[in-house]
């Protein structure tokens, strides 16, 4: 069992003094009329600061869940905003029983409001959300049925993204009633239902100070103590945004020895989890740093660095691996993989930048040089990079129904070029309206292909070859039936 750090066992709430100024008394008096009152399902805790205009939209969502108001209460924690959100959250507040605000000085990270929101908090559950996010409206009530009914420790529901925010779409692919310790590493995000007692008992809460990856601290703590752990996958329940304002924490500038802290302390607790099985959990540690360590030497990532940023990535990451002992690369990580973790203990940062430099090239979508469109056929010149993996083959997407038609290919002495024809019967066949061109590979996800420079839109008896708005190749069979 993982090492947890001690707190009290006790599970009662904290009296929540949510009115500035004079009136502590009357808040006092409602709280202990509210504790008479019976304990709701699920506590929801938000953190909020400078969350406007987005915390409107997540409050209406809330308003709009379809669980009785009895059955879940909201602990909005207002981190000192200064946008006008505490102002917004006692409107809601007024309006709603069952909305509770806490107002405190700015702590400058979420931890300390999220810990707050589970001193205070009374349900079954408490559940963590983002302030600039939104649920579905029967978020609450499907996630508190299906908890209760499976005697549910810790629940993920299936996300989707908002405004070009990307999600692990795979991971909530399905309802999983208990879920592998393996495959729930793959999400540190605290977006999660914990039963209120396992938190207490085992004394979880948020690192307070302003470190990278304080939710995954807590979040791997609550999985290491948890008999049962599920998945969500029959509905969308959190939508999780991406801010144009890019005030996300998420993509704000990371300090390596902070972050590569909080990972130590993550891997750690992995350990503890996993005990004497040493090999296990080394190989559970290195899964852990290829999700989150080997992701700063991608590409433009790893060259955007400074130089001294870069020597910092590399000195930090090399003193966990050999923490963790994870200094003899083949034994625990793929080849791919092994090789640049080999390279990070040897210090090597010239093969590092030349990785990234190559992973940059290796990206670029293939791109069409030549289009040739006859009443027999419709063939392509394709340049792809050189350094990226082979083609195998290619097709035309429908985007109704997903239909391929395939072609065939042909690729030339360079590695770099090659040619692609299909029949014009197949393509009628297959596409109903819009196509969309992709080449295939071995093991890794088929490309798009792009309209190269200079090459026009070709079009024969209403059959048209195009260039999409982003300048993808796609094809147009409306006029040809």
């Amino acid at each position: 069992m993982a090492f947890f750090r001690k707190r009290s066992n006790d599970n009662s709430a904290v009296p929540l003094l949510s009115v500035r100024g004079g009136a502590e008394d009357k808040s006092i008096v409602a709280e202990a009329q509210k504790s008479l009152e019976p304990a709701p399902l699920v506590s929801v805790v938000i953190p909020v600061y400078n969350a406007m205009p987005y915390l409107t939209e997540l409050l209406n969502s809330l308003e709009a869940q379809d669980l009785k108001s009895e059955d879940f209460e909201v602990i909005a924690v207002d981190d000192g905003s200064t946008d006008f959100g505490g102002e917004i959250l006692d409107v809601y507040a007024k309006r709603n029983s069952n909305f509770n605000v806490v107002h405190q000085e700015n702590s400058g990270w979420p931890g300390k409001p999220r810990n707050v929101g589970i001193d205070h908090a009374r349900g079954e559950y408490v559940f963590f959300i983002d302030s600039d996010d939104r649920l579905g409206v029967e978020a609450l009530r499907r996630m508190t049925s299906f908890a209760l009914k499976h005697d549910v420790d810790v629940l993920v529901p299936k996300m989707v993204g908002l405004d070009g925010r990307r999600v692990q779409a795979k991971l909530f692919g399905k309802t999983i009633l208990d879920v592998d310790y393996d495959l729930i590493l793959r999400t540190l995000s605290p977006q999660k239902m914990i039963r209120r007692s396992l938190l207490n008992s085992h004394g979880i809460r948020f690192v307070e100070e302003k470190v990278r990856l304080e939710d995954g601290i807590a979040m791997v703590e609550a999985y290491s103590a948890a008999q049962r752990i599920s998945i969500l996958g029959d509905y969308n329940y959190y939508e999780i945004r991406l801010r144009s304002d890019g005030q996300n924490i998420s993509t704000q500038r990371i300090d390596p020895a902070g972050y590569v802290d909080s990972l130590s302390k993550i891997a750690q607790t992995i350990a503890d989890y996993t005990g004497a099985d040493l090999v296990l959990a080394r190989k559970r540690i290195a899964g852990l740093f290829v999700r989150k360590g080997l992701r700063f030497y991608d590409g433009q990532r790893f060259l955007r660095f400074t130089a001294e940023q870069r020597e910092a990535w590399v000195s930090n990451h090399k003193g966990f691996l050999e923490t963790f002992h994870l200094d003899n690369p083949a034994e625990f990580f793929k080849p791919q993989d092994a090789r640049l973790v080999e390279a990070i203990l040897d210090s090597d940062i010239e093969y590092l930048e030349e990785h990234a430099r190559k992973k940059i090239e290796a990206e670029q979508p293939p791109a069409v040089v030549s289009i040739e469109n006859t009443a027999d056929s419709v063939s392509l010149i394709v340049d792809f990079p050189a350094t990226g993996p082979a083609p195998t083959g290619i097709h035309v997407r429908d985007r109704d129904t997903e239909i391929l038609a395939m072609g065939e290919i042909a690729v030339d002495d360079s590695g770099s070029r090659m040619t692609a024809s299909f029949s014009r019967d197949s393509v009628l066949e297959s596409i109903s309206r819009l196509g969309n061109f992709f080449i295939e590979y071995q093991g890794v996800p088929a490309k798009r292909i792009k309209m190269g420079n200079n090459v026009a839109n070709q079009e024969f008896n209403g059959l048209l070859v195009y260039a999409t708005a982003n300048g993808y190749l796609s094809i147009d069979t409306r006029q040809a039936r």
